[in-house]
C-alpha cells in the first residue's frame, strides 16, 4: 500500500487545490463563509514540513442545531518526500456557538510501514477508520472540551477498521451527500467541484483499488492479512 499515495509535495498540492476552491468559489463563499475564511488562512501557510486544516459549518439535524467539523493533518518523513502519517476527522456536534455535546466523531488514518515499525501497539491496517478518538486540538478553539467527547469513550482505540484513503476534498464531498441542503446540491452539481472530486479520486482512489486488486488472491494469503502487512 506504500506506493499508492502521491509524494508529500503532490499530496499537499492536491489539498491546496481543494482549499483554493473553498476560498475562491462564489457559491462556497456565500453559503459557507467560515469555510472560505479558514481556507484563506490556510493558503497563507506553505505547509512545507506538515499540513493541517480545520473548518466547520452549521446545519439543522434531527431538530437540533448542529455543527460539522472536518479537518486533518499530514506528516512527512524528514529524509524524503514521502507521506508518513495522515489523520482526517469528521465531528458532528450538537450546539453551534455554545457546544452541548459531540454526537459522532470518526477519523481516517494512514500510517506508513516505517512509522509503524517504531510503534509497539497492536497491528492494524495501513488505512483505517477509527470511532471517536481524542478531540483534535483545532476543534478546541470553538469551545469544545474533553467533557463533550467523554461519553464516546475516546481512549478506546480498537477496533481499527480497514478503509479507503481520504483527502479533504473527498471527505467534504461525502459530507455534502450525508447532510444535503439546497446549497450543497448546487455546489455538487458545479463542474469545477466535479472536476476537483474526480482529480482527488484519480490521485488516491484509483491507484488504491488497483493495488487492492493486485494483492487479492495471491500467494495463498488471505487479503485481510495483507492489509495488515503491506
Amino acid at each position: 500500500m506504500e506506493t499508492i499515495l502521491p509524494t508529500y509535495a503532490e499530496f499537499i498540492a492536491l489539498e491546496r487545490k481543494t482549499i483554493t476552491l473553498l476560498r475562491d468559489r462564489l457559491a462556497l463563499r456565500r453559503s459557507f463563509a467560515h469555510m472560505a475564511s479558514d481556507a484563506c488562512k490556510s493558503l497563507s501557510i506553505r505547509h512545507t514540513h506538515g499540513f493541517s486544516f480545520c473548518t466547520h459549518w452549521d446545519i439543522p439535524y434531527m431538530n437540533m442545531a448542529c455543527r460539522i467539523f472536518v479537518g486533518g493533518t499530514v506528516s512527512k518523513n524528514d529524509k524524503d518526500d514521502v507521506v508518513s502519517e495522515m489523520s482526517y476527522y469528521v465531528c458532528l456536534a450538537e450546539g453551534c456557538d455554545s457546544p452541548v455535546r459531540i454526537l459522532r466523531k470518526f477519523h481516517f488514518d494512514y500510517v506508513s510501514a516505517k512509522t509503524d515499525k517504531k510503534s509497539t501497539r497492536l497491528r492494524h491496517p495501513r488505512f483505517h477508520l477509527q470511532y471517536a478518538g481524542e478531540l483534535p486540538p483545532a476543534v478546541r478553539q470553538y469551545g469544545m472540551e474533553d467533557k463533550h467527547i467523554e461519553p464516546l469513550l475516546p481512549k478506546i482505540r480498537e477496533p481499527r477498521i480497514f478503509c479507503m484513503p481520504v483527502t479533504l476534498g473527498l471527505l467534504i464531498n461525502s459530507l455534502f451527500y450525508e447532510f444535503p441542503t439546497d446549497d450543497t446540491e448546487f455546489i455538487k452539481a458545479e463542474r469545477c467541484w466535479l472536476n476537483l472530486v474526480r482529480m482527488n479520486e484519480d490521485a488516491v482512489l484509483v491507484p488504491f483499488f488497483q493495488r487492492c486488486a493486485q494483492l487479492a488472491g495471491k500467494d495463498g494469503v488471505i487479503f485481510s492479512e495483507k492489509l495488515y502487512a503491506c
